[in-house]
């Protein structure tokens, strides 16, 4: 694979937030530009630590994101052949706190992302932990420890390099059944931008019940437009023409908790229409509970047969009040946690 063909960057957080990257890119970028795909890693990274850093969760952290990619303006001909953009994190805890592991792929090809995760978890992520304790042990104060951790990034990106191409396969595992908790709605152009969420009343007593299970709404709300205009601005970067990313897949978990972030869009009159679902996973298979195909054909339903939004809201989940929050301003996000993340709130008014 040519290396203007890829986009490659792997980053280490410790324990203390401290940040290393080692991020491929060609020699005949600008200084720059260097300089700006370094801040890559804090700027990806960033919400992995948002919910904490905020107070508004407790170790959340984003496992797995993925765009999916379609054409934009550019004639077909002149636009870059990108399949795949994602990125995998792997989170280790140690005596200190946890540590993070985040890569950053895109490339021609669909890619066998368990292979990658497998690769960052299993064996470059537990290298640079035990490396670490072994190093401080035998050199102690001569121990330099960002020298080993650009060699151990180093060695960890030929390793995902070499692994480049292979294409995406099938796993089994075990079908998860989500239950919704809130729908996000978004239109973008280039006169346009709308994002709305639809979720319980706030008095509802699932708001409360559910609102554990997630980071907030707040996180919830800003992480597709934020990860969306960042996965843009780094295919700008790199100089691929002719695509716009269009995120369709949030995983996040914090201990025995994971949420699903899944979206479908569609681009008509220039306008791109998405559709989201936030998805808390359950257990147990009840009524309310869905497996993400369920949940994937009822977003496409919305964007092909142009069912009322509504109607289709109340169809995902009955419980769903007639109520538009918005999700841009910070006014409209301050009202969001201020009663759809409120506990006391609720306890205060029922």
């Amino acid at each position: 694979m040519k290396d203007e063909e890829i986009i490659l960057g792997l980053f280490f957080a410790d324990e203390n937030n401290l940040v290393f990257e080692n991020i491929k890119c060609s020699e005949d970028f600008s200084e720059d530009r260097k300089n700006d795909l370094k801040m890559l890693s804090f700027r990806f990274l960033g919400p992995v630590f948002l919910t904490a850093a905020t107070g508004l969760g407790n170790n959340w952290i984003i496992e797995f994101i993925e765009s999916s990619l379609s054409l934009s303006d550019t004639e077909a001909y002149a636009a870059d052949v990108i399949q795949s953009f994602f990125t995998l994190n792997s989170s280790m805890k140690t005596i200190d706190g946890y540590t993070n592991l985040f890569t950053l792929i895109s490339t021609p090809f669909t890619e066998d992302i368990k292979l990658i995760q497998d690769e960052i978890s299993e064996y470059i992520h537990p290298s640079i932990l035990q490396g670490k304790i072994v190093n401080e042990n035998l050199l102690g104060s001569r121990f330099k420890m960002d020298r080993f951790i650009q060699n151990e990034l180093h060695r960890g990106l030929n390793l995902v390099e070499y692994s480049l191409g292979a294409s995406r396969k099938s796993y089994w595992t075990e079908r998860q059944q989500y239950y919704c908790v809130g729908v996000i709605e978004r239109k973008n152009a280039e006169d346009l931008r709308v994002s709305n969420l639809y979720t319980f009343d706030k008095h509802n007593p699932l708001r409360k019940k559910y609102i554990d299970f997630i980071p907030s709404y707040y996180v919830m709300s800003i992480l597709p437009d934020y990860y969306e205009h960042l996965i843009s601005e780094t295919l700008v970067l790199y100089n691929k023409k002719g695509v716009s990313p269009n995120i369709s897949l949030i995983k996040l978990s914090n201990e025995n908790k994971k949420v699903v972030y899944l979206e479908e869009n569609i681009l008509e009159h220039s306008i791109n229409k998405s559709y989201g679902v936030i998805l808390v996973q359950q257990k147990e298979s009840t009524e309310e509970n869905h497996n993400m195909s369920y949940y994937k054909k009822i977003l496409r339903s919305i964007l092909d047969s142009k069912k009322n939004l509504r109607d289709v809201i109340k169809t995902i989940n009955p419980q769903f009040e007639n109520v538009r929050w918005g999700t841009i301003s910070d006014v409209e996000l301050n009202q969001i946690a201020d009663n759809l993340d409120n506990k006391d709130d609720f306890e205060v008014e029922v």
